[in-house]
């Protein structure tokens, strides 16, 4: 998978106000669903039990959704995402163990606190 190859380049390009700043401009073309996943992310990087090697690749995926150049470009309808979600949705399957509900109320209340104009319209993860 071309994304394990560079790890480190995305994990350097992570930063909380850069993603949020970013899910605020292409909230509604991500759409929620991926927002809270994104948001999950962002609990479980914080997670010290979780292994560091797993947090790293939580990290770098959230960095891969920050690049401002990546694979498919990201100011492309609809199909501009498509490889940012493609990693989220991989690194959400390798981390699903540790999405618990209080993880998931978490990033509940960070998508109001974060994001009021997506958050009115979205359907939060139960």
């Amino acid at each position: 998978m071309k994304f394990l190859e560079n790890i480190n380049k995305y994990v350097s390009y992570y930063d909380e106000y850069n993603l949020k700043k970013k899910l605020r401009k292409f909230g509604k073309t991500i759409g929620t669903t991926i927002i809270n996943w994104v948001l999950i992310l962002t609990i479980l990087i914080t997670d010290k039990k979780i292994p560091l090697k797993i947090r790293m690749l939580f990290i770098a995926s959230l960095g891969y959704l920050i690049l401002p150049s990546d694979l498919i470009a990201d100011l492309l309808p609809v199909i501009g995402f498509s490889d940012d979600v493609a990693f989220i949705t991989y690194v959400i399957k390798i981390g699903s163990e540790y999405i618990t509900p209080e993880v998931k109320e978490k990033a509940n209340n960070k998508m109001r606190n974060w994001l009021d104009n997506v958050a009115e319209e979205a359907e939060f993860v139960e």
